[in-house]
């Protein structure tokens, strides 16, 4: 870690902490058929996962609100949250920062409803300080928006923040930012392909 004080970790959700995508794919699908429009094949869909609302409304719900959407994500998500697998080092990883005093950040573009479902499944919302959410801000990731606003409600400044995602839209919003960027099996400011190696990150710094 390049020379700084470490003050605050900020994580992603989909993909970082927890495997979603079988869960996104189906309610993305539920979401599709319930509006009367054609569905995706996993491969198509994988390639558009993690990105922003604003993404799908203006690909696939045209016409559609933003809140007609997220109700109906929010609605399919309660009959497929089992399909969303916890990765086996999140608890432990978020654990170990926990106790190196370092406060804690979750930044996601799913909805206060979905993100909280998880949280509270896994019984992770103990570990985070702040929980950001695409209701939480106008812009999503890539925009820094939500990253700036956890680092305002965290009290650190975004140079003494490291973010943690996987994908680019995850790494440019922690970058606009002007934070520390950790790509979780992507290129970042440092790449880690094992969670747990954040804490090496961490000791290192």
């Amino acid at each position: 870690m390049r020379s700084m004080e470490v003050k605050a970790v900020l994580f992603d959700l989909d993909g970082v902490l927890v495997d979603s995508l079988d869960a996104w794919f189906y309610v993305f699908n539920d979401t599709l058929k319930y509006f009367g429009l054609k569905t995706l094949k996993k491969k198509d869909f994988s390639r558009s996962f993690g990105k922003p609302i604003e993404y799908d409304l203006k690909n696939y719900f045209i016409g559609k609100t933003e809140q007609e959407v997220m109700r109906q994500y929010n609605k399919f998500f309660k009959k497929r949250k089992a399909y969303v697998k916890l990765f086996s080092q999140s608890a432990e990883v978020l654990k170990d920062i926990k106790k190196r005093k370092l406060k804690l950040g979750l930044i996601s573009n799913s909805t206060k409803f979905i993100v909280m479902s998880i949280l509270n499944r896994y019984k992770l919302r103990k570990y985070f300080d702040v929980v950001i959410a695409m209701e939480d801000v106008k812009n999503r990731k890539p925009a820094p928006d939500s990253v700036l606003k956890a680092c305002r409600l965290l009290k650190v400044k975004p140079q003494n923040a490291i973010l943690i995602g996987d994908t680019m839209n995850d790494m440019i919003a922690g970058e606009k930012a002007g934070c520390v960027t950790v790509g979780y099996k992507i290129e970042g400011d440092y790449k880690i392909d094992e969670l747990k190696n954040i804490e090496k990150l961490l000791s290192n710094k």
